[in-house]
């Protein structure tokens, strides 16, 4: 079968209309963009669509995972902050977003330069790779995912990527450190 796209990396390696399967997550030459932007392909293409789902999904369950781990440590610090007034209530709960956002950058930092996936993207059999095709960097990883600090920079970065790209496997920040989302 002659692949359009490199399994490993997701690099184009032919024009061919077949297919390069991996897993659930097969894409044709036309689901990862070659005509049109990325989010033109993704409002015709059901592989495009559902490889996002699983994107989701996958973000989901790390957000979750992040967040049970920072409740329980919030149970410990809400309890100290009892005794200590009105002030440090509002401080407290005015920085959980953004401590919660730092942790979720964090945690896809060290498991996408480690594993090359967080524990959702591995569930789905999904992995980053960076333009070698092995794990990113810190660096790499970092920068793809500083957006996730909080959601709408997220959602920018995401439709950013669909609509300055051809391809659906990228969002802004991963053109910015030359990594892509492929099928482990």
């Amino acid at each position: 079968m002659n692949a359009t796209f490199c399994p490993a990396c997701g690099t184009p390696v032919g024009t061919s209309g077949s297919t390069a399967t991996s897993g659930s997550t097969s894409t044709s030459s036309q689901s990862m963009g070659m005509s049109g932007s990325g989010l033109d392909t993704l409002s015709k293409d059901s592989k495009a669509q559902q490889y996002w789902f699983q994107r989701l999904i996958a973000f989901v369950i790390d957000a979750i995972i992040v967040n049970v781990v920072l409740y329980i440590i919030a149970i410990f610090v809400f309890s100290a902050l009892f005794f200590g007034g009105v002030g440090y209530y509002a401080f407290f709960f005015g920085g959980f977003t953004f401590v919660s956002g730092f942790l979720l950058v964090l945690y896809f930092t060290f498991l996408e330069s480690m594993r090359g996936a967080s524990i959702g993207k591995g569930f789905f059999k999904l992995k980053v790779v960076n333009k070698g095709g092995t794990n990113p960097t810190f660096m790499e990883a970092f920068i793809r995912n500083i957006s996730k600090i909080f959601w709408l920079l997220l959602l920018l970065d995401v439709i950013g990527g669909l609509v300055m790209s051809k391809g659906v496997q990228q969002k802004y920040t991963d053109t910015m450190a030359g990594t892509m989302v492929v099928a482990a």
